[in-house]
């Protein structure tokens, strides 16, 4: 597979051209895997009972990132706020990450949270697939000390809207400072002791079986060749809804926004012409509060080569080649698994905000009150 770099739009990667697109959002490019160190992992012990005295000196901390000024100014606020040099462990990717997280499941301050600080844009494996990766690890009870993940990064505005916080409890801006720093701690105390957090996407399911199609293509021969190749890969053909006009795209679109949203949906789209239309359709539908269902576009045109290379990239997820073949689908597919699993549903927001938004007859935001009146005793006395 080629590689192409298009000035400060993220990699094209063509195994049947698989795009991270500059206007949509991206999500953690499909590559050949290196075995995570966490593959073999199983919990040999229950987990150690909770100490619910936290602090930054007792605190474990793992950070990845591959700018060592970064990392340097980084380490040096939590230094600032009381966390020990000897507890935190530093990496330049997403892999090193997860390396530190298998040995710290056997080793650290056993009863107290482990905080993973990860940056998005790293090389090997980047923030975003390491913090999925830990989440699939979380929901199959591989881990001793489920960690506390926050996301460190200059593109935390991405994160925040396009995908609405990813697989983060918290998304901080680049440089992180000591301020910073102590909200990440007040956050992690209240998840610890409270159980309050956020709703994470890696917890959503993906089924090819559960998947809703349009097929988008005035030509009727090229739009059946190209949900076909989707339903042999195990899409149901009775999910495949068949349009050839923009209208009629746009009236489907409409419709499918009243359905089961914890369905993934893709557009196959033939024609070059509908894209910027459906782009600003996605637009204004995002800006009125309308769309419970951002689909997935991949580019089907016979002319997808000069699509992927010129400058409507960006009106699309990913592409497949003009004689696209079985394995070219199987990476369309597993790009949009990164991608749902990678997008959170609801708009971001942290978890003191989430725990407000609660029923007023939950105990949880009650015991959080509590505990900020005592700390508020605290400080008077």
């Amino acid at each position: 597979a080629c590689v192409c770099d298009f000035g400060g739009v993220a990699p094209i990667m063509s195994a049947g051209y698989v795009a991270q697109a500059g206007g949509l959002s991206v999500a953690p490019l499909p590559r050949q895997r290196t075995p995570s160190p966490l593959r073999t992992l199983k919990q040999s012990a229950p987990a150690p009972a909770r100490d619910f005295d936290i602090s930054p000196p007792t605190t474990d901390v793992i950070y990845a990132e591959d700018e060592e000024v970064f990392r340097e100014t980084a380490i040096r606020e939590l230094l600032k706020i009381g966390c020990l040099r000897e507890n935190v462990h530093e990496a330049d990717n997403g892999l090193g990450a997860l390396e530190h997280l298998a040995r710290m499941q056997n080793e650290g301050n056993m009863s107290k949270p482990l905080l993973v600080l990860l940056d998005v844009r790293m090389p090997g494996m980047d923030g975003r697939e390491c913090a999925l990766q830990i989440q699939d690890l979380v929901k199959k009870k591989q881990l001793r000390r489920e960690p506390f993940v926050v996301c460190i990064s200059s593109i935390n505005k991405v994160i925040e809207v396009d995908e609405k916080g990813g697989n983060f409890q918290i998304v901080l801006p680049k440089p992180v400072t000591t301020v910073h720093l102590e909200e990440v701690m007040d956050y992690m105390r209240n998840w610890w002791c409270l159980g309050m957090g956020r709703e994470l996407p890696a917890w959503k399911e993906f089924e090819l079986s559960h998947i809703d199609m349009i097929a988008a293509d005035d030509e009727p021969v090229c739009r059946m060749a190209a949900y076909m190749a989707f339903v042999k890969s195990g899409v149901t053909q009775e999910s495949v809804t068949e349009v050839d006009d923009f209208e009629e795209l746009e009236e489907r679109l409409e419709v499918l926004q009243e359905a089961d949203a914890k369905r993934p949906l893709i557009i196959l789209l033939g024609q070059e012409a509908w894209a910027s239309n459906l782009r600003a359709w996605v637009l204004e539908a995002t800006a009125a509060k309308k769309l419970r269902r951002e689909p997935f576009v991949v580019c089907t045109s016979v002319d997808s080569d000069r699509i992927g290379a010129s400058t409507a990239v960006e009106n699309f997820h990913a592409f497949l080649p003009r004689t696209f073949q079985s394995n070219d689908v199987e990476w369309c597919l597993e790009y949009c698994r990164l991608w749902w699993l990678t997008r959170g549903h609801e708009p971001y927001q942290k978890a003191e905000l989430a725990a407000a938004a609660m029923d007023p007859n939950d105990s949880e935001p009650e015991a959080l009150s509590e505990c900020s009146d005592l700390e508020d005793e605290e400080e008077d006395g």
